[in-house]
């Protein structure tokens, strides 16, 4: 278990310039980024960020004024950039996998934070909210877990796309609700539903 004293934030959106990210951040972002070398010589082809990688108790916040939102503690993550910019965010909203029961309470929590700031449901088939308020529709999950993961699209028109998704993470094999782990996947980017 990580304790949260003397965490340090990563504040990032999809297109903010790495710059701004480094100002904005008490993460290491500069020691934490792989480099792009470019071609010395092309000076067209500079070095140039390519990916940040979190694996220290970190707190990520979306910091968009109006869609952002601040995940619990995680020490899984990524952020790419294009063109300078933020491009995706892989993250958890965890330190660990949990059990059913644990992960289910932050995947809804997450969830409501999520519609709390603006985010939809994309408009694709099959695509709802997670809805896990009986005992029937809970064991349902967790059976359709140890086969694959489950997960929803969601997205601010014209602007951002998010995939919310969990997944049974260890002791899968054994189709044990007893022992199996679980983890929740983030994944953001630009919105490409052309709404």
């Amino acid at each position: 278990m990580y304790s949260s004293w003397g965490t340090k934030t990563l504040s990032v959106h999809i297109g903010k310039p790495y710059e701004q990210v480094i100002k904005d951040s008490t993460f290491s972002v500069e020691d934490k980024t792989a480099i792009y070398p470019g071609d010395p010589n092309d000076p067209t082809d500079p070095p140039r960020p390519g990916s940040t990688w979190i694996s220290s108790p970190t707190i990520i916040e979306f910091d968009d004024p109006v869609h952002g939102f601040k995940l619990p503690l995680t020490v899984f993550g990524a952020v790419t950039y294009a063109s300078q910019k933020v491009s995706t965010l892989t993250t958890s909203p965890m330190t660990e996998t949990l059990p059913f029961a644990e992960a289910l309470d932050r995947l809804i929590a997450t969830q409501n934070i999520l519609k709390s700031r603006g985010w939809k449901i994309e408009p694709l088939e099959d695509n709802d909210w997670f809805s896990v308020d009986s005992a029937p529709k809970r064991e349902r999950l967790q059976a359709t877990l140890f086969d694959q993961p489950v997960g929803i699209d969601l997205y601010v028109p014209g602007k951002y796309s998010l995939l919310l998704l969990i997944k049974c993470y260890a002791n899968c094999d054994r189709v044990d609700p007893r022992t199996a782990k679980y983890l929740i996947d983030i994944s953001v980017g630009r919105d490409r539903s052309g709404a």
